[in-house]
């Protein structure tokens, strides 16, 4: 019964699964010519026609990826012929993946001549779609693992190592421009892993679908580099009498530029220095309910996603600032959410003002208007995020941006990671 039960998992899992495949698919219907030496090579050339029609060529031009072409010329002078012998090459159309048909039907087989055949074919191409459709049109963007000053970084007296703050925040990144929506991010941490399953698949006999699958491996349009020249939760210099304090001051200084991967231009380049207050890094370890300032480190679950937030906010501002998109009352609606914008963050509304022209570059200057109002971030849902204004305003109108000022640090401020003690409270003293 168990063994039945099992193998009724797998049949369901497997048709769950082959489901998936095919809505990751669609099917464009192609008809297409080819020449060659006989029928058959006819019909495969024009198959192969058939898939670089539905899936675009890519033309070679490195010389070890084009073909030899052999050219003869027989020149007669009289009765003395003579045979001129010559190679050359040519740019030769690669198809950039392997080509997956669903069917094909062969329409007609002529002979041309005495050498050559024609035939024409319609075929079903079996075409790869993005499971989220209508995104392909942004930019995609490959974040770098960040390069490194020191071989390992002090969080108040734990010391981690340089590869820990390298992946985490690198994983933390990727979060960021993933929510933030206004990137298709790529995964290159697990470029091996997918190559090994596209060589587990051509080793077998599998379904055209299966490759379409796959896909072809898709590059980068945009590069995220950088390297930590500072990371860093606390110090022990505080010394009061005689006694030594641990303060919670973290700091981060990350230099990193966005790189144009088609023509290697340097979109943006800047220095990202991320620093808290302490009363606000108190807050925080409140709020995680950590009770023993030796151990700083457990203040990375909060530090880590909120550096990645403020980085690939500063990088995302290069092509796509955040704005207003509705105005309601005090309420404003923001054109980016979660993995952009956080709660509690303080931002400045203003409207872009003329742009001016260049005298050395002919380039359009735009110009930075007055702020209008600030507000305070309520609430960050996917996509968008819901702001109260919080001082008198001029009239705020759909279109205006916003530039992030800072957080907010919410609550009494009292040693980091302890609650108010009954003498320090708000709350009456309780004696019973």
């Amino acid at each position: 019964m168990v063994t039945r039960s099992y193998r009724i998992l797998l049949v369901a899992i497997g048709l769950l699964l082959s489901g998936l495949v095919w809505s990751a698919t669609e099917t464009v219907k192609v008809t297409a010519e080819g020449y060659g030496e006989t029928p058959q090579h006819a019909v495969t050339e024009a198959l192969v026609g058939a898939v670089r029609q539905a899936g675009g060529v890519a033309l070679a031009v490195d010389p070890s990826f084009r073909r030899q072409v052999s050219q003869w010329v027989i020149r007669r002078e009289g009765d003395v012929s003579t045979w001129i012998g010559s190679q050359t090459s040519v740019a030769d159309p690669q198809l950039p993946t392997l080509g997956s048909l669903q069917g094909y039907r062969v329409l007609a087989v002529n002979r041309v001549d005495d050498a050559l055949w024609k035939a024409s074919v319609e075929a079903r191409v079996l075409r790869y779609q993005s499971l989220r459709p209508g995104r392909g049109h942004l930019p995609a963007i490959a974040v770098m693992p960040f390069e490194t000053r020191a071989n390992e970084y002090q969080l108040g007296e734990v010391t981690i190592g340089a590869a820990e703050v390298q992946s985490r925040l690198r994983d933390d990144l990727v979060d960021a421009f993933t929510q933030a929506g206004r990137f298709r991010v790529l995964d290159r941490a697990h470029q091996a892993a997918l190559e090994r399953e596209r060589a587990t698949v051509s080793a077998g006999s599998v379904e055209p679908a299966e490759w379409a699958r796959l896909g072809r491996v898709q590059g980068a349009d945009v590069l995220l580099v950088g390297r930590i020249d500072d990371f860093s939760i606390g110090d022990r210099q505080r010394r009061f009498y005689g006694a030594d304090f641990q303060g919670f001051e973290p700091r981060v200084r990350v230099r990193y530029r966005l790189l144009d991967t088609a023509t290697g231009e340097v979109l943006w380049s800047d220095l990202f220095d991320w620093r808290q207050d302490e009363a606000t890094v108190r807050a925080w370890a409140r709020q995680q309910n950590i009770k023993d300032r030796r151990h700083p480190e457990r203040l990375a679950d909060r530090l880590y996603p909120s550096i990645a937030r403020a980085l690939s906010g500063a990088a995302t501002d290069v092509l796509y600032p955040v704005r207003v998109l509705k105005v309601s009352g005090d309420m404003l609606y923001l054109s980016q959410g979660a993995g952009r914008l956080e709660t509690d963050a303080m931002v400045s509304v203003y409207r872009p003002g003329e742009q001016i022209k260049d005298p050395d570059t002919g380039l359009p200057i735009q110009l930075a208007g007055a702020e209008l109002t600030r507000a305070r971030v309520i609430e960050t849902r996917e996509g968008y995020a819901l702001a109260r204004v919080t001082q008198a305003a001029a009239e705020v109108q759909a279109g205006d941006r916003v530039r992030v000022l800072g957080i907010v640090a919410s609550g009494e401020h009292g040693p980091a990671g302890q609650p108010p003690s009954p003498g320090s409270s708000e709350a009456p003293i309780r004696w019973d």
